[in-house]
């Protein structure tokens, strides 16, 4: 199975289970031609989690206890990030 690199929302439940069923290299191989369609070969966008305790995040994902709008419910003091 060859991968299309173009940006899709429109997969069915075969397409989905193909790569299911792909042999785990052949998986790495096209996800590594879909990534060097888009980006710079070799070059990997880095970032971190930051652990509940810090609770400082000013984003409010509505699902991440890392944002500070849960501080009340968690009983923490945010402090500040990184």
């Amino acid at each position: 199975m060859s991968v299309d690199t173009a940006l899709r929302h429109d997969w069915t439940v075969e397409e989905v289970l193909a790569f299911f069923d792909m042999p785990f290299l052949d998986l790495l191989f096209e996800a590594q031609r879909t990534h060097r369609a888009h980006h710079p070969a070799n070059q990997v966008q880095m970032a971190q989690l930051l652990s509940i305790k810090t609770g400082g995040c000013a984003e409010d994902c509505a699902y991440c206890p890392q944002s500070a709008k849960y501080a009340a419910e968690t009983g923490l003091k945010a402090e500040k990030l990184m």
